[in-house]
């Protein structure tokens, strides 16, 4: 039984760390080198690297606190992957009621000025909001990162307007580098063009949203949240990033 269990062990760390890999590498041909691709093809290496040396090491960690030391990484490796699970299962919880006086649009990077997948993803959600609610404001939020030849906010509208969106419409914020600014210039924007009080709505996709929606309340919008699709192959690579951003939200509060 112990054998079949640690066989069973090092395939599943093998395979685990392969998929890693090669969605890094993906993610980084197809959109662009960030934390989460690099954070997710070290990872991938080092579960690659543990199951080829599973017997070793668990040979060598067979009594006392090394052993102890190998126990708690495999339980930190299920409290994270429950932690992600969980934040995937309430990004795709919608608040929104189609009545909101404005839905904010949050960036997310594009290849030179094309608009990529993950990003195209939230911008058919809003067209299908607007759809709904064709008196709300759009406001679309997204600074220029590296990479990037035209700002998000810019390669977004245009994007909507080509969908059927009036230009009159849409609000573009432009200077923003994270999820919190998003929502601080945002709120600066719609507070001069709608007063003290409105309602919003913010789009992004699903792994987004459980950090996005304590963003927007500590940026004094609270919003509610509609989902966006995330397409298959950025999962990985996405919560990874998303799960170190939870932690720094939980540190910095931003």
């Amino acid at each position: 039984m112990g054998g079949n269990l640690a066989t069973f062990t090092k395939i599943l760390f093998m395979v685990a760390g392969v998929l890693l890999i090669c969605d890094a590498l993906l993610v980084a041909a197809m959109i662009s080198v960030n934390t989460g691709v690099i954070a997710a093809f070290a990872i991938g290496v080092g579960y690659l690297l543990y199951g080829l040396s599973h017997e070793k090491v668990r040979a060598r960690t067979s009594s006392g606190l090394p052993k102890a030391l190998r126990i708690s990484l495999l339980v930190a490796n299920a409290a994270v992957i429950l932690a992600i699970s969980s934040v995937a299962a309430l990004g795709r919880v919608d608040t929104v009621s189609y009545d909101e006086d404005a839905v904010v649009v949050l960036g997310t990077a594009i290849r030179g000025e094309t608009v990529t997948p993950p990003l195209r993803e939230r911008l058919e959600t809003a067209v299908e909001y607007h759809a709904a609610n064709p008196d709300a404001l759009v406001v679309v939020s997204g600074g220029q990162g590296p990479g990037e030849s035209i700002t998000e906010a810019l390669a977004m509208r245009r994007f909507l307007v080509s969908a059927g969106i009036p230009e009159s419409a849409i609000v573009t914020e432009d200077e923003s580098t994270s999820t919190h600014e998003n929502f601080v210039h945002t709120k600066s924007l719609l507070d001069a063009r709608l007063g003290e009080r409105y309602s919003t709505v913010f789009v992004t996709n699903d792994y987004h949203v459980f950090r996005a929606k304590e963003l927007s309340r500590i940026a004094g919008l609270d919003s509610a949240s509609m989902h966006a699709a995330t397409p298959w192959y950025t999962v990985p690579v996405d919560y990874v990033r998303e799960s170190l951003a939870v932690v720094k939200l939980l540190v910095l509060r931003e």
